[in-house]
């Protein structure tokens, strides 16, 4: 399984059949990918952006990811509420994507940021240091099927990113929209809610958008769900809404929760820790 494809890769294999897929963030070791992976989830997402994730740990994840079927998706580092882009990012998605990530997440600054990072989807380097075209003939077929196996993902979470939303969609090579939930919110004047009616108002616009160019809308639900049942019927309702793939935050929080509930079940207590 060291190579994406429709048929061994849960997140692509959802995405083209147009099944709903559910994400998990990990933000540390290996093992909390296997765990993800084995209780089914279709991809994890690894924030390089804002965490002490360096290349070999990824290299990491990656390998984890393939030895249980779940996709990895990295959201490598770059910052879009300054003015710019930083050259780096594109040799950041080129790295991410050649360790054998399924997708690449980057927080855009405009559709013109996204524009110059999506020639990236038929880079060849794609896993050359483990798999080879066998002659110069073969060529054109290896570079069509690194293409189909590669998601770049803008993430919408500045200003400028929302006032070129349907610029963003409208790319071609654009298959999957981030609107990450706690900076929109933000910018929508409603700080962490995440399902108040403005934030709604722009994922069902969204979803509109996705249907006219054929791409898919990701959203990851609040930090504020507090327990496994709210967080369940939360992502319910934004696949309700239309919504491709569900975010549902850091597998260690989750483990977190899942700790403190049977600590508190246990010793009977009543308030929260």
């Amino acid at each position: 399984m060291l190579f994406p494809t429709d048929m061994n890769d849960r997140l692509l294999t959802n995405f083209r059949s147009g099944t709903p897929s559910l994400c998990a963030y990990v933000f540390s070791h290996p093992n909390l990918v296997e765990v993800a992976g084995l209780a089914g989830f279709d991809c994890f997402m690894a924030d390089m952006m804002f965490t002490a994730l360096d290349w070999d740990e990824i290299a990491h994840l990656i390998r984890a990811a393939r030895g249980t079927g779940i996709s990895p998706m990295i959201r490598v580092q770059t910052y879009p509420w300054t003015d710019g882009t930083d050259t780096r990012t594109v040799s950041d998605v080129a790295r991410a994507l050649s360790l054998g990530a399924t997708a690449v997440t980057i927080s855009i600054a405009s559709a013109e940021h996204m524009r110059s990072l999506l020639r990236l989807r038929s880079d060849w380097h794609r896993m050359i240091h483990l798999r080879r075209f066998a002659n110069a003939a073969q060529f054109p077929s290896f570079a069509e099927r690194v293409e189909a196996e590669t998601l770049i993902v803008p993430t919408v979470e500045s200003e400028g990113a929302l006032e070129d939303l349907e610029a963003i969609f409208a790319l071609d090579g654009i298959e999957l929209v981030w609107l990450a939930a706690g900076d929109l919110t933000k910018i929508l004047g409603v700080p962490y809610q995440y399902e108040h009616r403005k934030i709604l108002d722009v994922v069902e616009r969204a979803v509109k958008m996705g249907e006219r160019h054929g791409a898919g809308v990701m959203y990851n639900l609040g930090l504020d769900s507090p327990d496994f049942e709210s967080l369940v019927s939360a992502a319910r309702r934004f696949f309700d809404l239309g919504v491709r793939v569900v975010g549902v935050d850091a597998v260690e929080w989750h483990l977190q929760m899942a700790l403190s509930y049977i600590r508190q079940q246990t010793l009977g207590i009543t308030e929260p820790t």
